[in-house]
């Protein structure tokens, strides 16, 4: 019993964790996004901008992977975690 006790807590304690690095990255998102602007009329003189902003694009379709890619993580240990404590409820 002790064993899987602690196998719980500890799938829980990894629940947390990623979830809160799921919560960061949409933090970080976000804010990386504000500047991130719809649409750009640019003069000849100000081509930098569009350099900036494709890069700023770049860098939050990596962060969007990585959020999916945790949020998905979450939620699968997260049903593991609520699926052992269920089991070892009804044992």
């Amino acid at each position: 019993m002790l064993l899987s006790i602690s196998l719980l807590f500890g799938m829980l304690i990894a629940w947390l964790v990623i979830t809160a690095v799921c919560i960061a990255l949409a933090i970080y998102r976000a804010v990386v996004g504000l500047r991130e602007e719809e649409v750009l009329f640019i003069d000849p003189g100000e081509e930098r901008l569009r350099a900036e902003q494709k890069v700023l694009a770049a860098k939050l379709e990596k962060l969007g992977r990585y959020l999916l890619v945790a949020f998905i993580l979450s939620v699968v240990v997260g049903v593991a975690t609520f699926g052992l404590w269920v089991y070892q409820q009804l044992k």
